[in-house]
């Protein structure tokens, strides 16, 4: 498993936006983003781990980058019934690249409000997205637990069917998309990322080694095609 060639796949990712479309036939989309995101969980099986300390589910890339799921967004809690403090959902990289390409830490957490972190060389970047009650079966499976963040927060998730693929809107245009058919398309797991606050804290984001700077198309509030910038971290998992 690999990430592949970074440079061509700048192009064929400048459509990718996922301004993230809603279908009209949104029990069709809620559908299918359940069902894809369960393949590539499959595809993800040695990758993936529970952590009882956070009550959440992780997913890891090939390369290492995670994502986690918080099994319930309510409360974060434990057994016990204390506060977590968990993010609803968190991404963590290696930050080595970040930093290479010039990175101040202290700047990016002036920058974006505390939402980054840095923490035994990881990059991590928490996201709220809501105090829903998820069903317990969700602390089963990170499937169930997707499945529940699908019926909670169903405008994050779109579908952009020029490259077939479904994602997941993380807010301050931070994404995570997945293939909807992994045996149809090389690019079955994305994080994608704005580069603005990273900008603003003194990264060439061009040097980030292993990441992908690239205009992507999106829609504004207004409807209108528009190109905006990227971090774009694809993987290939067959």
């Amino acid at each position: 498993m690999k990430t592949g060639s970074f440079v061509p796949i700048a192009a064929a990712l400048a459509a990718l936006s996922l301004g993230l479309a809603s279908c009209a036939a949104t029990d069709v989309v809620a559908k299918v983003a359940n069902s894809s995101f369960k393949a590539l969980a499959e595809a993800s099986s040695g990758r993936i781990a529970w952590s009882d300390k956070d009550q959440a589910w992780i997913l890891s890339s090939p390369a290492g980058d995670e994502v986690s799921f918080s099994a319930d967004f309510a409360m974060n809690n434990s057994a016990e019934g204390v506060d977590l403090g968990t993010p609803d959902i968190e991404l963590s990289f290696d930050a080595a690249p970040f930093i290479a390409a010039g990175l101040d830490i202290a700047k990016l957490a002036k920058a974006d409000n505390l939402l980054y972190e840095l923490e035994d060389g990881r990059l991590m970047y928490h996201f709220e997205l809501g105090s829903d009650t998820f069903a317990a079966d969700a602390r089963k499976s990170i499937e169930v637990t997707f499945a529940e963040i699908v019926r909670t927060q169903r405008a994050r998730i779109g579908y952009h069917e020029k490259l077939d693929h479904y994602g997941i809107k993380l807010g301050s245009g931070n994404m995570l998309e997945w293939a909807k058919d992994m045996s149809k398309n090389d690019k079955d797991l994305v994080f994608v990322l704005d580069p603005a606050p990273f900008i603003a804290a003194g990264v060439d984001p061009s040097k980030i080694q292993g990441w992908t700077f690239a205009k992507v198309e999106t829609r504004d509030d207004a409807g209108k095609t528009i190109l905006v910038d990227k971090l774009l971290r694809p993987y290939n998992l067959k």
